[in-house]
């Protein structure tokens, strides 16, 4: 385009936009500075005139602390960057104090005025010069307040090739910030933008570390990069960034050395604790949801939040407790909180402990508690105001018995609630729980998987289902059972727990032949797929026993890898054995301290170190954080928000350290067949589910009543200490039949009611009577066979009869599908995989149709079942079904294997060319891809225009798409931009919802694009 450059088309639109948001332009030229300069000095020395009295009434005295600042800037090379960083930000905080000339005390000194923005000099420069002649770097943008150069911007322009935000944001990082870093000791961070794209990153961040500036648009322009740039690069969020948003933390890496990192927050958590700010102050509502996806960075928002809560002056000295339904969660928080160094921090070890420290003490400060060490507490413990309570992953325990009894601890405190996973079931409801009504869909902040999909902040998920198949001789197996029974003298009943035992699915994941098969399949996929790209794996198997299982034999085929001339990998066991009865000895291998299991864990996030599985059941569900891991193996049967936890432990972004090659996805290698069970889990939570709706008062009243009735048979009797004779003196209190049964009546309503209102605060006083009431009545309950003792005699040749009979075990392999993309949920509704959000039971149009067709079928068996209202609809039903599968079928699967034949010809044609032989004869126009060609050359007669002009548009689009980019696959923009633009083509032609139809179009496309 003549005339458009970089200049005009990306810098000053974007300089512009800079001075209708409050900023003085001043060309880099005519900046009051040397070019060997890092400040302008001048007004560095204005400013500390206008904001330090001993400077304005001297203002001489400018140049002592100009010439700390100056020297600050020396010290880059020999400290480093982050670190001299860290030093700048805290004088440009105002948290550094001196004594100036003349003066007897130390005195805070002031740089920038925070709380009034007009105090400020904010100045926006382009070609800002910088260095020694002949070694001068020139930047783009840069922001100047008071002086102080507080952000720096590099611009490129769209319309070269190869040239994205990118491209910018590598000369930010491997060249500015390398050789010119003394101009970067009191930046707050750096962007870089295309004009289609707005990123920005924290001083010293890598590349891959950089975030977007605002939501991921599907066809950026100029428009969207000058939106988010109004949040970001405006006066008094740059302050904010600073003052609140920025922190410094130094966790040990992989490699067990510390190194120091800035962090700066995402534009979804400076939004959520902007409004999480605003509630605490507006004093109504006491509580909030936020509803952040897995991996976006939850626990970095509730330390943001943290801090600022801690130090704002309208909560007059705060306790801020911070919750968390298991050990794990609390200590990855209290890491991450303490490697910021945050102030204050508190760690009751005990329930008791953390009573008194909210209690009596009154603490302030930071706590950290898992919601358990609340049970006991007395209501009103304390009753400030100006408590904050951050729930972590606010569901399960949060909503029961101890949730209640923490909010009746702290009647007055502020609840806000983060959660990856909210439930909006009838039961269970996360939104009526920690939501507050007011708010849309009961929530606060929402930041969804797609967004953060979209955002480039976790990649997609996809799945590879397996197909694990085995014959049974069902009749074989009766057989040997009922020669078992005769032989050991079983009675019926004994008998029905062997059987009833050894016919659990625990029984099937638990066969030596479908363990070797499954951990047989996870090797060779593994050593073919995942190890290839430098990415690890997790194993989730049935439960702890299938851990020590699946360890076992995926050592043994690691060893005959080894022996095979390979190197020697290791698998290892991660689960909680303590030595309880129902564990086998053998188990006390896996038991590992807190300090082995974090180096086992940091030995799996290390790139090149040969711990490459972990094999686990419950544990490292959630709270685990490791980006290494691209490949899930999944052998266990989960469900909804469980299930989602479980997958997106693959969905964190990582960066191959060698190859420089991102993960592109996490990979759900599934061998239960859990099918739509994905896309129910992906389904966002809608909170504007109600939960059941009970009348909770009338029957707590009827409980009551019941009660007292009921403990008068005990009257005497200390229900609260049972003793060795206590529940024999109260089996004599209903000795008599007629008294057993009726005091089996009343139980039986006790329990119906208390499993229907728990938990409640009013039953909470009846706990211990209802306890004792439900001993009674176990203590009187018909006697079966002891279970345990039948199992643990006869169930070992119970397993092998059933083994024995399983035969014939594989695992075959079906194409992957995509689960999570940029616009899952409303590509799997186009699909009918999922319904409306309103449909909380996620039905699918599958369902709905039995739905219909049962009750259909119900009228038909009735008295007018030959009505002709009924017949014509079942005619239309059964017309309606046959139409959803058959309508352009011969088509669309002709369309399907096109790509497949497509893919094949096109590997011949490379063979071909790559053995010399001239393949173009075979392609009469070399414009015309392969698959277009085929089309052409081998499609029947009456195929429809209509798949010619999906093929044809396939190919113009990603021709486009991939022009001057053969590197696209192996970046997730490049990935998502192909899968982008192929389904879009598809949706246009009402043929996106063909199951495997875009599978094998892109297969097609990223192997020969």
């Amino acid at each position: 385009m003549p005339g458009m450059n970089e200049h005009n088309s990306v810098q000053q639109p974007l300089v512009e936009e800079l001075v209708r948001l409050g900023w003085t332009y001043v060309p880099g030229k005519e900046l009051d500075r040397e070019h060997e300069q890092v400040f302008v000095e001048s007004e560095v020395a204005a400013a500390l005139a206008r904001l330090n009295p001993d400077v304005a009434d001297e203002p001489s005295r400018a140049s002592e602390i100009v010439k700390q600042l100056r020297n600050l800037t020396f010290s880059v090379d020999d400290d480093g960057l982050v670190e001299t960083n860290k030093d700048a930000t805290g004088w440009l905080r105002g948290l550094h104090a001196h004594k100036f000339v003349g003066t007897d005390s130390f005195r805070p000194v002031r740089l920038i005025d925070f709380e009034d923005l007009s105090n400020n000099r904010f100045m926006v420069s382009d070609e800002v010069g910088y260095g020694a002649p002949g070694a001068k770097a020139r930047f783009d943008i840069v922001l100047f307040v008071n002086g102080l150069p507080l952000v720096v911007g590099e611009t490129k322009t769209a319309f070269r090739q190869k040239v994205s935000w990118l491209t910018a944001a590598n000369e930010v990082v491997e060249h500015y910030e390398a050789k010119y870093a003394p101009f970067f000791t009191t930046n707050v961070f750096s962007f870089a933008t295309e004009g289609r794209e707005l990123m920005y990153g924290a001083t010293g961040a890598p590349v891959e570390h950089w975030m977007t500036a605002g939501p991921a648009k599907e066809h950026p322009l100029l428009a969207d990069v000058l939106e988010p740039a109004r949040w970001l690069l405006a006066p008094a969020s740059v302050l904010k960034l600073l003052s609140s948003y920025t922190l410094f933390e130094t966790p040990d890496d992989n490699s067990g050395v510390a190194s120091l990192r800035k962090l700066i927050a995402r534009y979804m958590q400076f939004d959520a604790v902007e409004l999480m700010i605003a509630r605490a102050h507006a004093g109504q509502s006491r509580r909030g949801l936020i509803y952040h996806t897995q991996g976006s960075g939850k626990t970095l928002a509730m330390v943001f939040a943290a801090g600022q809560l801690l130090q704002d002056p309208a909560l007059a000295n705060p306790t801020i407790v911070f919750v968390a339904d298991r050990i794990e969660l609390v200590r990855n928080a209290w890491d991450q909180f303490r490697t910021t160094n945050m102030p204050r921090l508190l760690a009751p070890s005990t329930a008791r402990q953390l009573h008194e420290m909210l209690g009596h003490q009154d603490r302030r400060g930071l706590v950290f508690t898992t919601v358990h060490k609340f049970a006991g507490a007395a209501a009103d413990l304390n009753t400030r105001s100006n408590v904050v309570v951050l729930v972590d992953e606010a569901h399960r325990t949060q909503e029961g018995n101890l949730g209640l009894t923490m909010r009746a601890a702290l009647p007055n405190a502020l609840f806000f609630a983060f959660t990856g996973t909210p439930i909006a079931e009838l039961d269970r409801n996360t939104f009526a729980t920690f939501g507050d009504d007011e708010d849309p869909k009961r929530t606060l902040h929402a930041y969804t998987s797609d967004q953060s999909i979209a955002d480039g902040m976790t990649v997609p998920i996809h799945v590879d289902p397996r197909l694990v198949t085995f014959q049974l001789d069902k009749a074989a197996v009766d057989e040997a059972f009922e020669e078992l029974k005769v032989a050991e003298n079983l009675d019926d009943d004994q008998a029905e727990v062997l059987a009833r035992r050894g016919s659990r699915v625990d029984v099937i994941f638990a066969n030596p032949s479908r363990i070797d098969a499954v951990c047989t399949d996870i090797v060779d996929h593994f050593y073919s797929t995942v190890d290839p790209l430098g990415e690890k794996a997790q194993i989730v198997v049935y439960d702890r026993a299938a851990c020590v299982a699946y360890k076992a034999r995926l050592a043994e085929l690691l060893s005959l890898r080894h022996a095979a001339g390979k190197p020697l990998d290791e698998a290892a066991v991660v689960m909680s054995v303590t030595g309880g009865k129902d564990e086998d000895e053998a188990w006390s291998v896996h038991r590992r301290t807190e300090s082995e299991e974090a180096e086992l864990l940091r030995r799996f996030r290390t790139h090149g170190d040969p711990l490459k599985f972990l094999v686990v059941t419950a544990r490292l569900g959630t709270g685990f954080n490791a980006p290494i891991e691209g490949a899930l193996y999944l052998d266990k049967p989960m469900k909804d928000h469980t299930l989602f936890q479980t997958i997106t432990r693959t969905n964190r972004t990582w960066r191959n350290p060698s190859t420089g090659q991102e993960k592109r996805y996490g990979l759900i290698v599934d061998y239960v067949g859990l099918g739509s069970g994905f896309a129910r889990a992906m389904a966002p939570a809608n909170g504007d589910q109600d939960p059941r709706s009970i009348e909770v008062d009338g029957l707590i009243d009827q409980f009551e009543a019941e009660l007292v009735a009921t403990m008068r048979w005990f009257a005497g009797i200390d229900h609260t200490l049972i003793g060795s004779t206590t529940l024999l003196e109260a089996q004599q209190r209903i000795a008599k039949d007629a008294d057993r049964e009726a005091f089996v009546t009343s139980f039986l309503m006790l329990e119906g009611i208390w499993e229907a209102c728990a938990p409640h605060l009013r039953l909470a006083p009846h706990q211990s009577a209802y306890r004792f009431l439900a001993k009674i009545y176990a203590s009187i309950a018909p006697i079966g066979p002891r279970a345990d003792l039948v199992w643990q005699r006869l169930g070992t040749k119970t397993l092998d009869i059933v083994f024995e009979h399983m035969t014939d075990v594989k695992v075959t392999h079906t194409d992957a599908v995509v689960v999570a993309d940029a616009d899952t949920i409303h590509r799997l509704e186009e699909e009918g995989l999922l319904p409306g959000i309103e449909d909380v039971e996620h039905k699918t149009a599958a369902e709905v149709l039995d739905t219909i067709y049962a009750r259909l079928k119900k009228r038909l068996q009735g008295p007018n079942g030959n009505h002709p209202i009924y017949r014509s609809l079942a005619e239309r039903l059964e017309d309606l079904r046959a139409r959803t599968i058959a309508d352009a079928q011969q088509s669309i699967d002709w369309l399907r294997d096109a790509f497949s034949v497509a893919r094949d010809l096109r590997a011949a044609e490379k063979a071909e060319d790559e053995a010399g032989v001239d393949g173009l004869d075979l392609l009469p126009d070399p414009n015309v891809f392969a698959l277009t060609q085929i089309l052409r050359e081998c499609a029947p007669p009456d195929t429809p225009v209509l798949i010619e002009r999906v093929v044809a548009e396939v190919d113009a689009i990603v021709k486009e798409v991939t022009a001057g980019n053969s590197g696209w696959a192996s970046t997730q923009k490049g990935d998502r931009a192909v899968r982008r633009e192929v389904r879009n083509t598809l949706r246009t032609y009402g043929l996106h919802t063909v199951p495997g139809l875009f599978e094998r179009a892109y297969a097609y496309i990223a192997e020969h694009y």
